[in-house]
């Protein structure tokens, strides 16, 4: 739960609803708050929190989305990765995505909280999956893909909302 004052929480609200289209990190940092916060300072129908704890379990469901753009967002780059999310696997510490574009070591176990998002970015509406850490900070963000149309794709739509309903009624 955000620690954040009334005031402060108002004062991002409005910072949201002037610019909804705004990235949320910039938002973070222009409020001096964590990205996590932002995400508790959104409308209820556009988030929906679970526990850190499922971090493995998001993360293989994912797996079986198809093409997606995984996305690091940090002070110094927003590094993006189009392509399907590998089967990890835990261990010596990290969680191992073994693949092409997309791999590397996750730190699973530092993730606090997961959050499915479903809000404009710019002009176009989103859905992503945040990873935050227990600082609050944004570990990565995985947005689900696009069509030629730059529409986002039906069967990821699905597979989002049943997986955010599985996992935000347990």
């Amino acid at each position: 739960m955000s620690s954040l004052s009334t005031e402060k929480k108002q004062a991002i609200q409005t910072s949201l609803s002037e610019n909804p289209g705004a990235v949320l990190d910039y938002v973070a940092k222009e409020h001096e708050v964590s990205a996590l916060d932002i995400i508790h300072c959104l409308p209820e129908h556009q988030t929906r929190l679970v526990d850190g704890a499922l971090f493995e379990t998001v993360m293989l469901e994912v797996s079986d989305w198809g093409d997606i753009t995984f996305l690091v967002h940090t002070e110094d780059l927003i590094l993006e990765a189009k392509g399907s999310v590998p089967k990890g696997k835990s261990a010596r510490g990290f969680y191992n995505l073994h693949g092409a574009p997309i791999g590397g070591h996750l730190k699973g176990e530092n993730c606090d909280a997961i959050a499915f998002v479903s809000r404009p970015l710019f002009s176009s509406d989103t859905k992503s999956v945040q990873f935050f850490n227990k600082k609050g900070g944004c570990m990565f963000k995985i947005y689900l893909g696009r069509d030629e149309n730059r529409q986002m794709l039906s069967s990821q739509i699905e597979a989002f909302e049943a997986l955010k309903s599985k996992l935000g009624s347990s």
